[in-house]
């Protein structure tokens, strides 16, 4: 698994880092950690790139599996 601090998500993506601190701040884009130190999974950019839907959905379960 590939992880990726908000410089190296943003360049992965196409993206400025102010956007996908934007995308994080709206809770639209899977994130991980808590606030001062959040990271990326590059699968789950890929995915969110193909199918932002399909790609929160799978992030709102994992998040669910994890709480319990």
């Amino acid at each position: 698994m590939h992880w990726m601090m908000y410089p190296e998500a943003a360049r992965y993506c196409g993206w400025s880092v102010k956007y996908l601190r934007n995308l994080v701040s709206g809770g639209q884009i899977p994130v991980y950690g808590p606030p001062r130190r959040r990271r990326f999974r590059r699968d789950m950019l890929d995915l969110f790139l193909t199918d932002p839907d399909a790609a929160m959905r799978k992030f709102r379960l994992e998040q669910q599996c994890a709480s319990m």
